[in-house]
């Protein structure tokens, strides 16, 4: 499975860009995501400065927040807490990616709920595919 990575997009958005291109870059990325192969099946973004980043994971309607809970220190790996939530169709990408780009994983606390055990999230992806 290949990815499709994008890097800083925060920062590059939030520092360098007028607001009103903001949402110019978030349809861009979707636009990435859309064109992608059908073997891209995650779409990562990530702010190393923030030591965050969301997956959109298009095959399964999800994206995964990640949040770095410790960075890499005397060769110890870094921990990171993943986060789920399920996705309504690339209307719902978009306005995560735009959540996202304005404000950091905290920014999509309100577009939950996110479950951190896969069991539980797997189990909520199941039950909304039945339907």
């Amino acid at each position: 499975m290949e990815r499709a990575r994008v890097r800083n997009v925060r920062p590059a958005v939030a520092e360098t860009l007028p607001a009103l291109w903001r949402p110019a870059v978030v349809e861009q990325l979707i636009a990435v995501a859309d064109r992608s192969a059908g073997d891209n099946e995650v779409f990562t973004i990530e702010d190393e400065e923030m030591g965050e980043g969301i997956q959109l994971h298009f095959s399964a309607d999800s994206i995964a927040r990640i949040t770095t809970v410790r960075h890499r220190e005397a060769g110890s790996d870094p921990q990171y807490q993943v986060e789920y939530s399920l996705v309504d169709g690339i209307g719902g990408y978009r306005n995560l990616v735009s959540a996202f780009v304005g404000g950091g994983c905290a920014a999509l606390e309100q577009h939950g709920p996110w479950m951190s055990n896969v069991a539980d999230f797997e189990r909520a992806r199941l039950r909304r595919n039945a339907r």
